[in-house]
């Protein structure tokens, strides 16, 4: 691509050059799939995943894993999205956030419908977690439910989903403020001697072990000042029975590469209520730290922790924000998994979720089937496995995506064809419903 501007491409762009604007936008417009944050809970699988070459020293530098990977994040009313922008980088170098890009070119790239719907920018946020160990116990507000797909996991590993048995609210609270004041107080005790890092590292292998004795943790973590430890033992023991308590209150659901999981309320209970659907209690990882790989989907909003599973360092909570969103009704297992079902008259397309907060298909072009996706309002694409090609009007080729890369499909491609580049493929996309 030749500019007659000494602009760069970004810059050419984001001021209307209607050569490279065209080129753009009739192009798979692929996101930079790197956009890492580092979490305490993160592991470092995702990036063999994404055909990156390893860190091997991350963990121990930061004492903390690659846990997220921004997909798709261009919403600045939202804190995390803001933080963590969506980049389109160019051939010659030139970078632009996602959504800077739409808020000053939005009609290049968005339907009109959809900027009627949405305003000039794309309100979903789009993850791909690298779960190695237990994250938070959380919620999110009315609105906000949340689909999981999970990409690997090791034999065995879980999650905990919805609560197992009606909660009484008010006990609850009563446990998690005081669990956190007995962390506080640990942390306090024991400060002299050691860091909250090299505190979790001692405790977590314990209490995460359900039968492990307070005098297997002594003698298991070379522990030096042990009257110092004896002196906190009624504090540890208490704070490893309500750790134990908060999960076992939640279903716990096994999970499998290629299972797909939406968290929202059982329809059941959105009778009884009149609210809208909204994510329940969810904490997702496992006690057991065996690692899942995960393309999580959702409107972007805030997440209220309600626990922290004893996580040190501290990090903060907001216990009566997370209940006051969170359903404290029995749900089941079974009742938040999806079986994506085969689209009519469209070979090789399966829905997994379609109602009226977004709408996801899985794409599955194999060697001997191209998959056709019908002219639509600009959305969202994501290889989960495989290689595949795209072709546009005229079949003239658009793009490329590989595992673990993203796109966004503009106004101006219309109907696309879908073919493997390989025996398996998967494209995940991802589209809002616009003009309702």
């Amino acid at each position: 691509m030749e500019l007659r501007s000494k602009k760069n491409l970004a810059e050419a762009l984001l001021i209307g050059n209607k050569e490279v604007v065209s080129t753009v936008a009739g192009k798979l417009l692929k996101l930079k799939k790197n956009n890492f944050v580092e979490r305490p809970w993160g592991g470092m699988s995702i990036r063999s995943f994404k055909g990156l070459c390893p860190l091997l020293n991350q963990v121990a530098v930061s004492g903390m894993g690659l846990g997220e990977a921004f997909e798709l994040s261009a919403w600045d009313g939202d804190a995390e999205s803001k933080m963590h922008p969506s980049l389109l980088r160019f051939d010659d170098g030139s970078e632009v956030t996602l959504s800077e890009l739409l808020r000053v070119r939005a009609q290049d790239f968005l339907s009109e419908e959809f900027i009627t719907s949405y305003g000039k920018a794309f309100p979903l946020l789009i993850k791909t977690l690298d779960i190695k160990e237990l994250l938070s116990v959380q919620g999110h507000p009315e609105g906000n439910t949340e689909l999981y797909i999970i990409i690997d996991a090791e034999p065995g590993a879980t999650l905990r989903l919805g609560f197992r048995e009606n909660i009484q609210l008010e006990l609850l609270k009563k446990n998690l403020l005081k669990g956190r004041f007995q962390q506080e107080t640990l942390l306090k005790t024991l400060d002299p001697i050691m860091s909250q890092s090299e505190l979790q590292e001692i405790l977590q292998p314990w209490i995460s072990q359900r039968k492990a004795s307070f005098s297997a943790l002594i003698v298991n973590s070379n522990i030096r000042d042990v009257e110092l430890w004896l002196s906190v033992e009624e504090i540890l023991i208490e704070l490893k029975v309500l750790y134990w308590q908060v999960l076992d209150s939640m279903n716990v659901i096994p999970v499998k590469p290629g299972q797909v999981i939406y968290n929202a309320n059982p329809q059941r209970l959105l009778g009884q209520t009149g609210k809208l659907a909204t994510a329940e209690v969810h904490a997702l990882g496992n006690p057991e730290n065996k690692e899942i790989l995960a393309l999580e989907i959702r409107r972007p909003g805030v997440t209220f922790r309600a626990w922290d599973n004893v996580r040190f360092p501290i990090r903060e909570i907001d216990i009566s924000s997370a209940f006051e969103v969170l359903n404290l009704q029995k749900t089941k297992a079974n009742e938040f998994i999806v079986e994506p079902k085969k689209v009519n008259n469209r070979p090789g397309t399966f829905c997994s979720l379609d109602n009226d907060i977004f709408c996801v298909e899985h794409l599955k072009p194999n060697e001997k089937v191209s998959v056709l996706v019908p002219e639509m309002s600009p959305h969202y694409l994501y290889a989960i496995r495989g290689r595949a090609r795209f072709f546009g009007v005229n079949d003239s080729e658009i793009g490329i995506l590989e595992q673990g890369e993203s796109a966004i499909i503009s106004k101006a491609i219309g109907s696309y064809r879908v073919e493997s580049m390989g025996p398996e493929t998967e494209i995940i996309k991802v589209s809002l419903p616009v003009g309702v």
